[in-house]
């Protein structure tokens, strides 16, 4: 019964995400300069906007357009303004970040070769003295501090942030059993649900569907320790540009006391996404400390979770080697309270929950130094031993990020049998 709440979720949820319509606005947008005479182009697709630059497509947006003529456009790269220019009589092709001392220049025999070497360069696949991977390395950490929709790092939606929520949401749930000798009846907790939340992140707009899968091995000999497997799945939607990532995490839970468990956790996590340009892959480690009390049918708990995340990077897939070279912290503060209803639903008592955190990073400069959320939702209480566990938990959440603009607001709802 339970799996099939989940599942329905999620084919909504999927579904949500494909009805809806695009955005108001491109991820990438050319405002380009030939002759006094000026056109804009958009584009989802980073590779298209860079084919914007070759001969045949300047001709078709300029039909005075010759191979001598000069060239200035002004690009947004989903958050980070450069510019792209031929200057007038060469084949060279110039790539700068204004305000910055980052200035790459292509220089073929020809504006289509030129054009050909800005491509590979994007691609980790071409290096000269201007163009090396150091200066690609640089763009990449650029776009993670300016733009708000990077899939990697810099946003809660990304790959570095969804790793790290990930543990802290294995480091507060329970069941938390602390009694000594053997407690007959502890099942392995198996948890599955759908997550599907819509974002406004500077001047863009998406949607998220999340898998949380997660297996916790309670060792029915040491009821203080579980084991813990999690691995979530997630997809992004920015205007129409889709991105793709996974993790996997696994670590124990120990509980010293009935009120207090230790959760530490290591993970590996991959993203991608040929349309926005971005291709990484992330490791990280954490520790979740969970302090829970329970007064009479009230359960309150308080969380903190510090954590480190870097990219592994060298690592080419598909022809595409990007290096990021980040190195993050996290702090993660955060507070929850479940009370019991006086009513059953599908057999369990029913709860009301309310919760709140609070996530700082340093390191590398993102696009998002911190953000809060917070959330309220309905949830069935399965009773386990001493303990206890939501069995059903359905919740709402809001998100807001405190350094730049960013709103998220979601639906959750997860199963564990």
């Amino acid at each position: 019964m339970h799996t099939r709440i989940v599942i329905l979720w999620l084919v909504l949820a999927l579904y949500g995400i494909s009805a809806l319509p695009s955005g108001a606005r491109d991820l990438f947008i050319a405002d380009m300069e030939v002759d006094d005479e000026i056109v804009f182009q958009g584009t989802n697709k980073i590779f298209k906007i860079v084919d914007f630059f070759d001969n045949k497509s300047l001709k078709g947006f300029f039909p005075d357009y010759t191979e001598n003529s000069a060239v200035f456009a002004r690009v947004d790269l989903r958050g980070l303004g450069v510019v792209i220019e031929y200057p007038a009589n060469s084949p060279v092709l110039i790539f700068r970040v204004p305000g910055t001392k980052f200035e790459v220049v292509f220089d073929g025999e020809t504006r289509d070769e030129s054009q050909d070497q800005f491509e590979d360069w994007l691609k980790g696949n071409y290096e000269s003295v201007s163009a090396s991977d150091a200066k690609l390395t640089t763009l990449l950490q650029l776009l993670v501090r300016y733009s708000p929709v990077d899939p990697v790092a810099g946003n809660p939606n990304s790959l570095q942030t969804r790793m790290f929520l990930s543990d802290f949401d294995a480091g507060i749930t329970g069941p938390f059993i602390s009694s000594s000798g053997r407690i007959e009846g502890i099942k392995n907790q198996f948890t599955f649900g759908a997550e599907y939340g819509f974002f406004d992140a500077g001047a863009f707009d998406g949607q998220v569907v999340n898998v949380p899968i997660n297996y916790k091995w309670n060792l029915k000999s040491v009821p203080k320790l579980s084991i813990i497997f999690d691995l979530p799945v997630t997809f992004t939607r920015t205007e129409n540009a889709w991105s793709y990532m996974a993790s996997f995490g696994t670590g124990v839970q120990f509980r010293p006391t009935s009120w207090w468990s230790l959760t530490p956790m290591v993970r590996a996590g991959g993203v991608g996404s040929l349309d926005v340009g971005a291709l990484a892959v992330l490791v990280s480690g954490s520790l979740t400390n969970y302090f829970h009390y329970k007064m009479g049918s009230t359960h309150l708990g308080f969380a903190t979770l510090g954590g480190i995340s870097t990219t592994i990077d060298g690592i080419k897939i598909k022809g595409y080697d990007l290096s990021y070279e980040l190195t993050n912290y996290v702090l993660r503060n955060g507070a929850d309270l479940t009370q019991k209803l006086d009513f059953n639903v599908l057999g369990n008592p029913a709860a009301f929950k309310l919760f709140f955190n609070f996530t700082q990073f340093w390191g590398n400069e993102l696009y998002l130094d911190s953000f809060y959320d917070m959330g309220l939702g309905v949830a069935t209480v399965k009773k386990i031993a001493d303990s206890y566990v939501n069995a059903i938990d359905f919740s709402f959440s809001y998100a807001s990020g405190v350094t730049n603009d960013y709103d998220y607001y979601g639906f959750k709802i997860t199963c564990r049998f």
